[in-house]
């Protein structure tokens, strides 16, 4: 496959996604804090008085700066500069799945329609968190850039995947966790060490970057949740304190389990030993989340799980059940099995269509 073809592919599927669907929306959710605080850091003059922007968590994160530094070099305003990141941050991740998809043994034109399957998004019962993000926010950058670094792993690709998976660690720190964990244990067993230089100069960048960030609101390590502040996060973000879920969302992620160990059974001669290590071991540490976020934030009361929030590494349970189903789904039409292939294809719709299973 020629790189400019799979670019330009990737980047038709990004803007069906953007215009098209799952689509975009701007200052409905999470945006209207990061354009708030956006604007407040470019003028502290703008909503001086909001208590909002007074104490902005940018800390950790280069999200802030980049927004202003493209703003300032093309004229135009955070919306606009953001929804372009947003666009080629989507073509990037889809360009990460057609390459696991490729690393599974597909061909460019299976491999494509396996990325747009698993472009439709999802939104996953009980975090309260997408798959494709509607709205420009750190995480809606961060992730695509998780799955780009992810595909380059599955082809070998250490130091680009280390680049890919640094950037994403400037955008969003939370988000790379899980893969941060698989990656090392991958490239430690092939001692490829040198993937490791762009995320140790991400990190002291970032070090660098929240020590000396004007305004920016303390992000406590060590501590204990006190009880008024548990109270406020049980009415105001409920979806972090897994004992306010509905038992069907317990039922409903084990349903996926199930069904990406069927698809897995399917597939798994085809999948190499990289890529079988992030879709076995990602939607794990998903699993893993809920009694670990019970233990460290229900039980240890540990005031720095709201901010990591671990059950969002559900998404990667559903998203990875997506891909195999889809990558299932095309093995089963290469060997003209109709029924099954349409089976698997519709459980590759399936989350897009009806979010809880259950």
């Amino acid at each position: 496959m020629t790189r400019l073809k799979v670019a330009g592919l990737a980047l038709a599927l990004a803007l069906a996604s953007f215009f098209l669907f799952p689509g975009h929306t701007w200052l409905q959710q999470d945006s209207q804090i990061w354009t708030s605080m956006l604007e407040h850091l470019r003028d502290p003059s703008v909503l001086r008085n909001d208590i909002l922007v007074q104490q902005p968590h940018v800390s950790f994160t280069l999200y802030d700066e980049a927004a202003i530094a493209l703003r300032s070099i093309t004229g135009l305003g955070f919306r606009d500069v953001l929804a372009l990141q947003q666009i080629a941050f989507r073509a990037l991740g889809i360009w990460g799945l057609i390459l696991m998809a490729t690393a599974a043994g597909l061909e460019l034109g299976p491999a494509v329609l396996v990325a747009a399957l698993c472009s439709l998004g999802a939104a996953i019962a009980g975090p309260a968190v997408l798959t494709v993000e509607y709205e420009p926010t750190p995480r809606a950058f961060a992730l695509p850039l998780v799955l780009l670094a992810i595909g380059l792993t599955a082809n070998r690709r250490y130091l680009t995947a280390g680049i890919a998976a640094a950037c994403a660690f400037l955008y969003h720190p939370p988000t790379t966790l899980g893969f941060l964990a698989i990656f090392a244990v991958v490239t430690f067993r092939r001692r490829e060490w040198r993937a490791w230089i762009p995320l140790a100069l991400a990190g002291a960048l970032l070090t660098f970057s929240a020590a000396h960030q004007d305004g920016a609101a303390a992000q406590p390590f060590w501590g204990r949740i006190g009880a008024p502040q548990e109270q406020l996060q049980r009415l105001r973000a409920s979806y972090i304190w897994i004992s306010a879920w509905p038992g069907r969302y317990l039922i409903h992620h084990l349903l996926l389990a199930l069904a990406l160990a069927a698809a897995w059974l399917r597939i798994r001669r085809h999948i190499p030993a990289e890529l079988r290590a992030f879709v076995l071991g990602l939607p794990l540490l998903g699993l893993a989340s809920m009694p670990m976020s019970w233990l460290l934030l229900e039980r240890a009361q540990w005031v720095l799980m709201p901010q990591l929030q671990p059950m969002r590494m559900l998404l990667f349970l559903a998203l990875t059940m997506q891909f195999l189903a889809a990558v299932a789904g095309v093995y089963a039409a290469l060997a003209k099995s109709w029924w099954e292939a349409v089976a698997w294809f519709a459980m590759a719709c399936w989350l897009p269509l009806q979010p809880v299973v259950t």
